[in-house]
């Protein structure tokens, strides 16, 4: 008797499950009536999907009101959502491949096994579900946002930049050809802002500088030359200009713009994309003690720039700014900076969607395009030049924070100052935290903007 219900289990665990994509564009086994019926309460996010005679459905007509871009962005929490509704099985959706962007309810069905409960007492049961259509490419690219999101929903007691800086060396990017560490004198010599703003944490918690560097197998003889800065700020407790408990509370994510980099970089490595890559990770914890800059401090940059420290909580842009002076010196192809930089983005764009500026425009059409095909939103604002004068300070040649309003194009403008004007930059302000309760009930750290830069340098630089 035990054996006949065991075959009977693995015989039910063998037969696929049908997935059918409904859509009045798509085939599908549903006659128009019928399609009706069924779909006339189905709306998004909450209610769409159906099951019927081991069939599951899934009414994609329910987003038929949302922009090209949001269709596909969409389609990640589809695939989310459509692997917690699935029971344990194999399944295999019938008509995919009539779907634009299907790449992105793949990914999304991915997504949808990541779990961070490392330190939670009760674990969440894992259902054991297979869907056919996955392919390692998707895999990797869930893997990499994996990463991402494990870096940042780490806390601070646990990841501050020498342990984010080994976790990088030793386990995320092992493959890397060179690695190179800075800090104490020598950091405090070569990248003052980024000494100057870690200096207030305790020892160890000490700032420093991480570079790491890969170069395509691929034998041509010039490779594209593309670096990666991500801003590495382990907790952000705004230094002496302190802010308020609520605005403290998720400030481990203050490096997720390096944790975002740090995906970008698995994804470029792994897929073998012929370019001349190197990742560059200014690591600090920007703390309150004796030892902490003050509003008012000035303080000389690596490119040679005064800086007058206007707010301890604009932190994040002078230590990017050495980084940038720096990364100019190589004479690269592309620079790119991803920062969880400034409010006033998420007030513009809100949560979800990341701003970026460039002082190219044809990169800024190319990256564009990019994110229309891939379905990775990121949004371009200004750099509005006539608000360059809000950084004017009396004393230095330029402050470190800007008027009431345009918060991250000042921002960007400050940046825009460390880079040489023969190098193509864009600079990412993202969120890097997922808070869209109504799409899933994952709530943490999140990759922004990196599948939409991957395809920029995939289409453009190799």
């Amino acid at each position: 008797m035990l054996l006949e219900v065991i075959y009977i289990a693995l015989k039910i665990m063998t037969i696929k499950k049908e997935i059918w994509l409904i859509d009045q564009c798509n085939n599908n086994p549903l006659n128009l009536i019928d399609l009706k019926i069924i779909s006339k309460n189905k709306s998004f996010p909450d209610n769409i999907f159906s099951e019927s005679n081991s069939k599951v459905y899934v009414f994609l007509n329910t987003l038929n009101g949302f922009s090209q871009l949001e269709f596909s962005y969409n389609l990640l929490w589809v695939g989310v959502k459509l692997n917690n509704f699935c029971k344990e099985g194999n399944y295999s959706i019938m008509n995919i491949k009539e779907l634009n962007c299907y790449e992105n309810l793949l990914l999304g069905w991915c997504l949808g096994e990541y779990t961070f409960d490392m330190y939670k007492s009760k674990k969440r049961k894992k259902l054991k579900k297979s869907l056919s259509n996955l392919t390692d490419k998707i895999r990797k690219k869930a893997d990499a946002i994996f990463t991402v999101r494990d870096l940042i929903n780490l806390p601070a007691n646990l990841l501050g930049p020498n342990e984010l800086y080994a976790s990088v060396k030793n386990k995320y990017l092992r493959s890397f050809d060179k690695k190179i560490l800075v800090k104490d004198e020598k950091l405090k010599k070569d990248f003052p802002l980024v000494f100057e703003v870690g200096k207030g944490s305790e020892k160890s918690k000490k700032p420093i500088f991480a570079e790491f560097s890969w170069i395509g197998k691929k034998k041509r003889n010039k490779k594209k030359k593309i670096i990666l800065i991500g801003k590495g700020v382990t907790f952000d407790t705004g230094g002496l200009n302190l802010k308020t408990g609520s605005g403290m509370t998720l400030m481990k994510k203050d490096m997720g713009g390096a944790a975002n980099c740090i995906g970008l970089s698995k994804m470029l490595v792994e897929s073998k994309i012929d370019i001349d890559l190197r990742l560059m990770l200014p690591l600090v914890e920007n703390s309150v003690s004796g030892k902490s800059m003050r509003p008012s401090d000035i303080f000389k940059s690596r490119k040679g720039i005064f800086v007058e420290v206007e707010d301890t909580d604009a932190e994040g842009r002078l230590i990017l700014a050495d980084v940038i002076s720096y990364a100019c010196e190589s004479n690269p192809d592309l620079i790119i900076d991803m920062a969880t930089l400034t409010g006033a983005s998420r007030v513009a764009l809100g949560t979800d969607v990341p701003s970026f500026f460039t002082n190219n425009e044809k990169i800024a059409t190319n990256l564009i395009k990019c994110s229309l095909e891939v379905g990775d939103p990121i949004w371009q604002l200004p750099l509005w030049k006539n608000y360059t004068q809000q950084l004017n300070s009396n004393h230095a040649d330029i402050k470190n924070l800007g008027g009431t309003f345009g918060g991250a194009i000042t921002a960007a403008l400050f940046l825009n100052m460390f880079v040489d004007k023969n190098i193509d930059w864009i600079h990412v302000d993202l969120m890097a935290w997922n808070l869209s309760k109504n799409l899933t009930s994952y709530i943490g750290g999140e990759a922004m903007g990196i599948r939409s830069l991957f395809r920029l340098i995939e289409k453009n630089y190799t």
